[in-house]
């Protein structure tokens, strides 16, 4: 053991002095704490050659041709499985459609005992194709139009996640013309933003929820609307938060801020959603999610605030989904540009934007390697991008893989979640990629790969 720590030590100094004095060397993928676990996550600890579900991704690219995504339906099973082990038997587990809204993958999450949260119709759809009750759902998102809480309605909706005042009346105002009643909770925006978090969806002036000191006057009107019956409390300050302890501090604000409105308006608010928005590594460099500290602060919470007929929710897409998926292109062309070779594949921004940094304020390189030399030694320094004439269109400025000939394959990690819905998909007119579900050794097709042709649906002359 103290062996092991001082060639650790040793070894940490070495590479500290080798950044001092090569600054400007390139990243190396194979060196990064993330990519490492998630190529355990995969089953490819040690690998030669990138696998998913068991099956090598030469031989999937050879079977379905590339690009494709694969997502791992063992590392889904794992994944959800520890997070609601983590969480405790009180606390249901929602899935965010918006992550990926592939039905296979609602679907597998469905089987597990995972419920969902959807944000359009779209998603509705998804969600009933999946096997999921319409009474179970709940409807977030700040642009609900009365069209779309019309048909919610009259599809079965369980529950509205109301984020102004004026959507808690268009949901009178429906159930009213329908003859029914409509379960609402009320998305709390807390004063301070999420701290942690990179993409922030609270505080103040936010279009996200309903301010806290305009949440008490919003419960009493909910509660005295024949229509309306009054569920609980959702809150969702950001996501792809980073610290557990942040994510804490929000759901104990909203506990506590539920404990008061109930004793100072004789309400009851039987369901309180924490939110999630659990951080996973998407660019070297990028830390982990605590989630072992973010389940401890949960079962505190629970264990303090609840009772009887109370629902608590968390939910999460990415957390779920992105360390299951893998998006794998094939490099088309290789050649030097001045001081740098330069790597062109047959997939990219337009397939794949979160790993050509789309959203974030510093490119970094996504979570990607070769393929087929997971152990190789040699290294070169190259620029990664695809076939869109766009700047934009790029995996890496420089990176370190091992040599790549054209045909050789490129995989990014952690990329099950945010993918093709993500994206640009109609930019230059390309085909959309198909998308596989790999399980229990099998592959298949859960999404069609598109054609050129597409381009024309519902076009005229």
């Amino acid at each position: 053991m103290r062996r092991a720590r001082e060639r650790a030590l040793a070894t940490g100094g070495r590479r500290a002095h080798d950044r001092a004095v090569s600054p400007a060397e390139p990243p190396d993928p194979m060196r990064d704490a993330a990519v490492l676990a998630a190529l355990r996550e995969l089953g490819n600890d040690g690998a030669a050659a990138l696998r998913i579900g068991g099956i090598p991704v030469a031989d999937l690219a050879r079977r379905f041709g590339t690009p494709f995504y694969a997502l791992d339906a063992g590392v889904l099973a794992a994944r959800a499985g520890a997070v609601q082990q983590a969480l405790g038997p009180r606390v249901r587990l929602l899935y965010s459609i918006k992550a990926n809204p592939g039905v296979a993958v609602t679907a597998q999450l469905r089987a597990l005992g995972v419920g969902a949260e959807i944000a359009s119709l779209g998603e509705l759809e998804v969600a009933l194709a999946a096997g999921h009750a319409a009474g179970d759902l709940r409807f977030a998102g700040p642009g609900k139009t009365d069209a779309e809480i019309t048909a919610a309605l009259q599809r079965g909706l369980g529950c509205f996640h109301a984020e102004s005042a004026s959507e808690v009346d268009a949901i009178a105002h429906a159930a009213r013309a329908l003859g029914r009643r409509a379960d609402v909770a009320v998305r709390v925006n807390p004063p301070q933003s999420l701290a942690g978090s990179r993409l922030r969806m609270g505080g103040h002036g936010a279009r996200f929820g309903v301010d806290e000191d305009q949440v008490g006057a919003l419960l009493q009107h909910i509660a005295a609307t024949a229509e309306l019956r009054l569920r609980g409390l959702h809150v969702y300050g950001g996501t792809q938060s980073f610290d557990a302890a942040a994510f804490a501090a929000t759901a104990v604000r909203l506990c506590a801020q539920a404990r008061q409105w109930e004793r100072d308006l004789g309400l009851h608010l039987d369901e309180l959603d924490l939110g999630g928005g659990f951080g996973v590594p998407t660019y070297l460099g990028d830390p982990a999610f605590e989630l072992a500290a973010a389940a401890r602060a949960v079962q505190a919470i629970v264990h303090e605030h609840d009772r009887p007929g109370r629902s608590w929710f968390v939910e999460l897409g990415r957390f779920l989904l992105a360390p299951a998926g893998v998006y794998v292109a094939r490099v088309v062309r290789k050649k030097c540009s001045g001081d740098r070779v330069q790597l062109a594949l047959d997939g990219g921004l337009h397939h794949c934007a979160i790993a050509a940094g789309l959203g974030s304020v510093l490119r970094r390189p996504p979570l990607l390697v070769h393929a087929g030399a997971l152990r190789a030694d040699a290294r070169e320094a190259v620029a990664i991008g695809g076939p869109l004439c766009t700047p934009q269109d790029q995996f890496a400025d420089e990176v370190l893989l091992p040599p790549c000939r054209e045909g050789d394959l490129i995989a990014v990690l952690h990329a099950g979640a945010y993918g093709q819905s993500f994206s640009p998909t109609g930019f230059l007119s390309h085909p959309a990629p198909c998308e596989l579900l790999v399980q229990g050794g099998n592959a298949r097709i859960v999404r069609a790969r598109g054609e050129p042709a597409d381009v024309l649906r519902g076009q005229s002359p």
